[in-house]
């Protein structure tokens, strides 16, 4: 808020409502919200959007040093868990490989289904 002089409480809830609830203050909430309660949500949604701006910065740094990679290096280039360590489990990258007789019988049940058709 701008140094102007607040003379009330009334003045002060009305002139942080418009702030509150750019902050994510439910508007119809707002007027049931002590003083303290309206300024800890602000500061918290502010604190929310600082993190998100970080997560943001830090993924267009780490994008920067991939392209790096691909660009000059591609033969070091990371592999997800190598360049997301303790994002992704070794589980959940892998390929996973499938059974050869169940690829075998739709392949068969395919050049069957083919040769019907002729």
């Amino acid at each position: 808020m701008d140094n102007e002089e607040i003379k009330n409480l009334t003045e002060l809830f009305e002139k942080l409502y418009p702030i509150a609830v750019e902050n994510g203050v439910d508007a119809v909430f707002y007027w049931d919200m002590t003083y303290g309660e309206i300024i800890t949500a602000i500061e918290g949604n502010q604190r929310k959007v600082k993190q998100d701006i970080q997560v943001q910065a830090s993924l267009v740094y780490k994008l920067g040093d991939l392209l790096r990679f691909a660009f000059n290096e591609p033969n070091k280039y990371p592999t997800l868990q190598e360049a997301f360590p303790k994002l992704f489990d070794d589980e959940a990258i892998k390929p996973k490989q499938q059974d050869w007789r169940i690829m075998k019988e739709r392949i068969s049940a395919y050049a069957k289904k083919k040769a019907g058709r002729k």
